[in-house]
């Protein structure tokens, strides 16, 4: 009887030395990981002329209170007219990545200054009103980029008028979504097209008629 006492008090010992051996499966992880947060240089949205110059502010990346490398990618050809971005991608000892976005619009003298404002009603669908609003210099904002039939904050895009005949809708992320346009055209006073690229969207052109 002593003996199996005795057998059961070292079964006891040893289950609780290796319950307190450390944990080999987290060693090394963090217990805490701070997500990269990518803080813009400079403002968001930048336009140019044509032959003008850039040179891009940078970011800064921090983990934390550590600041942290952030890569750039994407590069801005000032002598051809269009919507260029760059885009900074940074990562976390964890492997927690973060991106952020910085638009230029290159901008051709034949439409420098011109004003497209005013009320765009989508020709088919639910006919829905866009809003399209000047920011500055030939940077726009409409505020319903697939004419639905009740607007929303989070439907809106920045979009830039940067040559005749042709509009730059870039990737951008909006309030719980994410836009971009192709194929995006205007014809002055009277119209202007895109394709939605968005998951709930189809890829028809949309065509908004000012009124």
């Amino acid at each position: 009887m002593i003996k199996g006492i005795k057998y059961m008090a070292m079964l006891v010992l040893t289950g609780l030395l290796f319950a307190c051996e450390p944990d080999k499966v987290t060693e090394g992880i963090s217990d805490i990981t701070y997500f990269p947060i990518i803080t813009l240089k400079g403002e968001q949205w930048n336009e140019i002329a044509v032959g003008g110059t850039w040179a891009d502010p940078g970011v800064v990346a921090k983990e934390g209170d550590t600041e942290i490398q952030a890569k750039a990618s994407g590069a801005v050809d000032v002598s051809k007219p269009g919507v260029y971005t760059i885009q900074y991608d940074a990562v976390n000892k964890d492997g927690y990545s973060s991106t952020e976005y910085r638009y230029v619009g290159v901008i051709a003298p034949a439409v420098k200054g011109v004003d497209i404002s005013g009320a765009y009603k989508r020709d088919a669908g639910a006919f829905g009103v866009s809003n399209v609003s000047r920011v500055s210099g030939n940077l726009f904002y409409a505020d319903n980029v697939g004419g639905v039939a009740v607007t929303d904050p989070s439907l809106g895009v920045y979009f830039y008028y940067y040559d005749k005949g042709k509009l730059g809708v870039p990737y951008q992320r909006t309030p719980g979504n994410a836009f971009e346009a192709i194929n995006a055209t205007i014809v002055e006073g009277v119209k202007y097209s895109w394709a939605v690229i968005n998951g709930g969207y189809g890829n028809a052109v949309r065509t908004f008629v000012k009124q």
